[in-house]
């Protein structure tokens, strides 16, 4: 039999479980201390002070206090810094305009046929008659005062044809107004009515007014204003300057030229309202809007200050537009004309007639000179020229492009107040 192998067998003594026991607590000391100092930041590293100890400081760690956190209060200074920021530019000049913002109602009585009974009596009840009714018809807009006194602007369409007329302003009076004069052509109108502590609007200049500028329409939508006296506020921009619309028919007298266009909105009863800057200037009187509902959809257009204040001055002064005069007579290019003149291009007109000392030949204008364009625009024949020249007013500029003996001149003449 082979001897069997065990192997030794280790005898531990007691000293070793000792140090091993030594060894693991010095190690967790160590960790403690490195991983959470703050256990051991009451621990003293030297006796106190006593008698055997006299030399020894004393080392004392206050508590900190318990802070509960208290929310920070809103000051009066933020408060302030908010208002200011409310208070933009569109804020000051709706404050700046609207007291001189009015509420007009215009009255119309119209006539309407009807029947009526002929006779009370039961027995002659059934017996119906023609009859006319006298009804009156309400039509509300809006205008703005521009001066002290009691001159109000607004649009013909609105106050035309009116038996009686009545403004309300913003504090809440109700005035009857008087019409100083309409002009039809260029749809304004100038009321007066008398009374006491009113505010003028500022005019501003409309051939300063620029494409994307702040725009405000103010007046009275849909007559609300008639009730609380407080006009409606809407804001846009600027959209366009400078566009003409001819006369819609025949039997209208109304052109509207050079109309600012802006995206604010305009609905009915805004008409007469103005259309104001950030600066609080009026540059506009709203006129119309063009939408296939009749709501807005951010396309409206107001009448320039700049000819509304022309046509301010002729009513004031003479009641309506005084008529204007040019001392020019034209014919259109037929083409017998245009073979004897040899004029090649048929299109524009033929001056045929000068008046002696008018404005046409103080300008320079003579017979046979062909007119091709009127304010920049050309011409194709005498409609066209004569629908060019409508509606201007006395002391405005007409500028010409005149070709003679086939060289084009460039002509400006001032019209004048027509002759009896």
């Amino acid at each position: 039999m082979e001897p069997s192998h065990r192997s030794p067998q280790r005898n531990y003594s007691l000293m070793s479980y000792i140090l091993v026991a030594l060894v693991g607590t010095l190690l967790g000391v160590i960790v403690m201390v490195t991983v959470r100092p703050e256990m051991f930041d009451s621990l003293l590293l030297w006796p106190t002070a006593d008698a055997e100890h006299p030399e020894a400081p004393v080392v004392e760690r206050p508590i900190p206090p318990v802070v509960q956190p208290v929310p920070l209060p809103v000051s009066s200074l933020q408060n302030d810094d908010i208002s200011q920021s409310r208070r933009t530019a569109v804020v000051s000049a709706v404050e700046r305009v609207s007291p001189t913002v009015v509420s007009i109602v215009a009255t119309q009585v119209v006539r309407q046929r009807g029947y009526a009974r002929l006779f009370d009596d039961p027995f002659f009840g059934g017996v119906m008659v023609p009859r006319i009714y006298r009804r009156e018809v309400p039509n509300t807009g809006s205008g703005v005062i521009i001066t002290s006194d009691g001159y109000i602007v607004t649009n013909a369409h609105v106050v035309q044809h009116a038996q009686r007329i009545r403004v309300v302003l913003t504090d809440g009076r109700a005035l009857e107004s008087d019409v100083v004069g309409i002009d039809a052509i260029s749809d304004l109108a100038v009321l007066k009515v008398e009374a006491d502590n009113l505010v003028e609007a500022k005019l501003g200049v409309s051939a300063d007014a620029m494409v994307g500028e702040w725009a405000i329409a103010i007046g009275n939508p849909l007559g609300l204003a008639v009730e609380d006296a407080q006009p409606a506020v809407t804001i846009g921009v600027v959209s366009a300057v400078g566009r003409d619309f001819p006369r819609s028919g025949s039997e209208s007298s109304t052109v509207y030229r050079n109309m600012i266009q802006t995206d604010a909105s305009i609905n009915p009863g805004n008409s007469g309202g103005p259309l104001v800057n950030a600066l609080g200037e009026v540059i506009g009187i709203n006129a119309f809007i063009l939408s296939e509902n009749g709501g807005s959809v951010g396309i409206g257009f107001a009448i320039p200050i700049d000819h509304v204040n022309k046509v301010v001055n002729e009513l004031i002064k003479f009641g309506k537009p005084r008529s204007g005069w040019i001392g020019l007579y034209v014919t259109d290019i037929t083409r017998f004309l245009a073979e004897e003149l040899n004029v090649k291009d048929r299109n524009g007109v033929l001056v045929n007639e000068v008046t002696g000392r008018s404005p046409a030949q103080l300008a320079g204008v003579q017979v046979g000179d062909v007119i091709r364009e009127v304010n920049g625009t050309p011409v194709a024949n005498r409609a066209e020229a004569a629908e060019l020249l409508y509606g201007h007013l006395v002391g405005d500029t007409v500028d010409f492009i005149i070709e003679r003996n086939g060289k084009r001149i460039e002509i400006s003449l001032q019209i004048e107040e027509g002759q009896d």
